[in-house]
């Protein structure tokens, strides 16, 4: 961070301690009115709010009350050696200001230590968190120092997400996931929930730059339709990764060996992103499970829940591959459980996301790259990566805003566009094999082929599926299938045919 002139609560505490690394949004500075140059990243207070005495608890003080909250910046702070007694003193001085009593519960919340001061026996509660500026959970009451305690998460893992009114909230979502299908018959539903969710299967994989088999697709779809049954355990997760892995690489905990996300050739590698170590993964994802709770028992809207528990989970990483693919099956689990969807599914999350992959990855690089420069690491000859820091911390308490306006931006556009565009394609292949059927003597699942092939290739059966996939079927046919294709959809160039 740069070094700023008369820098206020949390600059100056990360200044006066020689913090390094330690992310602000916006830098906090007092200045005389006439002196100010404004600065995209400063906010300038008068002289006025500078503490008289500069002290830790005074800068402690100032950024709890005009300061966005900042876990990762409290605990770097409340673990340097002299702060413990500082809050301690304060708070025989003045038990009852608000300010040190969330000080105090903060302290312990996140550095998990006890302040030897007595507990509180009488006055308000106050609320650790904001709910005028944040999502909050339900309230357990913290009595030592009368705190209401709505933090979503808890010290170990956490997920503070500023309020946004421009989050597609959950009854939006719901009629537009619905919209499009108020007018159809039960049985092409039906058959259209089916399509999504093969949709949702192929284009996660795709995402990752992979392709399942059939007999692996199948079982995942049988994966994503079982969500409303199960319970997400841990044993849920293994289970369900084992589905889409070979079954020689099957994983039946969470990972013992350091990994890491990069890129290599011939004689190089690069590493973009290390996850935690292998025992901090462990921690983190039993931590994950309570998250889990408190974020869906929160009042975030069903689509944050899903990004921050998404995006939590990909970030601790915790299996040696399908990891991606897991965090937006967790997206989807996430949905059920706020009742947005009532259907077995029928919002692929996935095939939104990669028509806007760029910014998917660019989304999860701006939270690495925050990480990687607090990660000293060590690239060996055999490309595998060793750690050779204590980095749990930096996987604790993330932010995810920018994630939930992603995933809800993503989410308007499969309901308003995917969803119609997708039952606009069904009801133009259900015509297609209804006019193949008629005039060709060929197995239904022939039928289906070619029609998948026509639709596909807007018309035309190339000669190597002809001599390939479609070799047993006279040429004939194919060559009449072709001409249906034609008659039926002459438009080929206008809005309604086949894509």
């Amino acid at each position: 961070m740069p070094v700023y002139s008369n820098p206020l609560g949390y600059a100056w505490l990360i200044e006066h301690f020689s913090l390094p690394h330690q992310y602000l949004a916006v830098v906090c500075c007092s200045a005389k009115i006439s002196s100010i140059n404004k600065e995209a990243f400063s906010q300038f207070y008068p002289a006025s709010y500078r503490p008289h005495n500069d002290t830790v608890v005074d800068h402690l003080t100032f950024a709890l009350k005009y300061e966005p909250l900042n876990l990762p910046c409290l605990t770097a702070v409340f673990r340097q050696k002299t702060v413990k007694s500082e809050i301690e003193q304060a708070l025989h001085a003045n038990p009852t200001s608000k300010y040190n009593r969330l000080m105090g519960f903060y302290f312990e919340l996140l550095t998990h230590q006890t302040l030897a001061v007595p507990d509180l026996s009488s006055g308000n509660y106050v609320d650790a968190v904001d709910a005028k500026r944040y999502y909050v959970a339900p309230t357990q009451r913290e009595r030592k120092f009368r705190v209401n305690n709505n933090l979503v998460g808890n010290g170990w893992l956490s997920a503070l997400m500023k309020r946004n009114a421009r989050l597609i909230g959950n009854d939006e979502l719901c009629e537009l996931a619905r919209k499009p299908l108020a007018h159809h018959s039960m049985e092409l539903l039906a058959r259209a929930t089916r399509y999504l969710i093969a949709l949702e299967t192929k284009s996660t994989n795709e995402i990752e730059a992979e392709t399942l088999t059939p007999g692996k697709q199948m079982k995942f779809m049988f994966a994503l339709e079982s969500i409303n049954h199960d319970d997400l355990t841990k044993e849920k997760l293994i289970a369900t990764l084992n589905i889409i892995k070979d079954k020689h690489y099957q994983e039946f905990d969470y990972r013992y060996q350091q990994n890491y996300l990069g890129k290599s050739g011939r004689g190089y590698a690069s590493v973009d992103y290390v996850p935690p170590k292998p025992g901090d993964a462990h921690d983190l994802m039993d931590h994950w499970f309570t998250l889990r709770e408190r974020v869906l028992s929160s009042d975030m809207p069903a689509i944050a829940k899903a990004a921050a528990l998404s995006s939590s989970f990909v970030y601790i990483h915790p299996f040696m591959d399908g990891n991606g693919r897991l965090s937006r099956y967790i997206m989807q689990d996430t949905l059920y459980r706020d009742k947005v969807i009532d259907q077995q599914y029928a919002l692929p999350l996935s095939s939104g996301i990669l028509k806007d992959i760029g910014g998917y990855y660019r989304l999860l690089s701006e939270t690495s790259r925050h990480i990687m420069k607090s990660i000293q690491f060590e690239l060996l000859d055999n490309y595998s990566v060793t750690v050779l820091n204590d980095t749990a911390e930096l996987y604790r308490h993330l932010c995810f805003d920018a994630h939930a306006s992603y995933l809800s931006d993503v989410s308007r556009k499969v309901a308003i566009e995917l969803i119609p565009d997708e039952l606009e394609m069904l009801q133009q292949f259900d015509r297609l094999m209804d006019h193949l059927n008629e005039s060709l003597d060929l197995p239904e699942k022939d039928l289906g082929l070619i029609a998948n092939l026509l639709i596909g290739s807007q018309g035309k059966i190339s000669v190597k599926k002809r001599k390939g996939t479609l070799q047993p079927i006279h040429a004939d046919d194919l060559n009449r299938a072709e001409a249906i294709y034609a008659d039926l959809f002459s438009e080929l160039n206008s809005d309604t045919a086949p894509r």
